[in-house]
């Protein structure tokens, strides 16, 4: 019994460590504003992180945690939605699609979990909030559909390289040094 109470309470510590670094890199947005995008995307690894080392349930949390302390202390709130709606869930879905093996199905899937909530966000901010366009021109349904296509293309490159980068981490991170931590 205490040699499983003592694993766990590695795991929940590395959860928390992996959520108070990924909160910190989303203070870093207001320090460095040309990272809104990019750093949320680093914090979605970070959870992947936790997917791997504690599995899907600590993730949870983990991502629970950032999300809600970074709405209420983030001053960039678009990064901090940004984490919300996609980069802070997705890499517990990815996980989760993958188990799949089938690539077709799992990159339809994948797609869907970025324009659902991307398409719901942008409907909620016209809606609700009435923005209505960039520098507030209404936009026109050619420029939506090319931001929606500039955006998933930079979303298939962010999964081609979440997959690289789990890869590495998988064959030289883990075994080398985070396996004698976690022991």
């Amino acid at each position: 019994m205490a040699i499983k109470q003592k694993n766990n309470s590695r795991l929940i510590a590395f959860g928390g460590i992996m959520a108070a670094l990924s909160l910190v890199l989303m203070l870093l947005t207001a320090v460095i504003p040309v990272m809104d995008y990019g750093l949320p995307a680093v914090c979605g690894f970070l959870t992947t992180l936790v997917v791997i080392e504690c599995g899907e349930k600590f993730a949870g949390v983990c991502y629970g945690a950032v999300a809600i302390l970074s709405l209420v202390l983030v001053p960039s709130k678009e990064s901090a939605i940004l984490y919300l709606i996609l980069f802070g869930w997705y890499p517990i879905a990815k996980r989760r699609i993958e188990m799949l093996r089938k690539p077709v199905i799992e990159w339809v899937l994948k797609m869907l979990c970025m324009a659902v909530p991307v398409g719901a966000a942008s409907l909620i901010s016209i809606c609700l909030l009435g923005v209505e366009g960039f520098f507030g021109e209404v936009l026109s349904p050619v420029a939506i559909a090319v931001f929606y296509l500039a955006a998933a293309a930079a979303f298939v490159l962010y999964d081609i390289a979440l997959t690289k980068l789990i890869s590495g981490y998988l064959a030289v991170i883990r075994p080398r040094y985070i396996s004698k931590l976690l022991r």
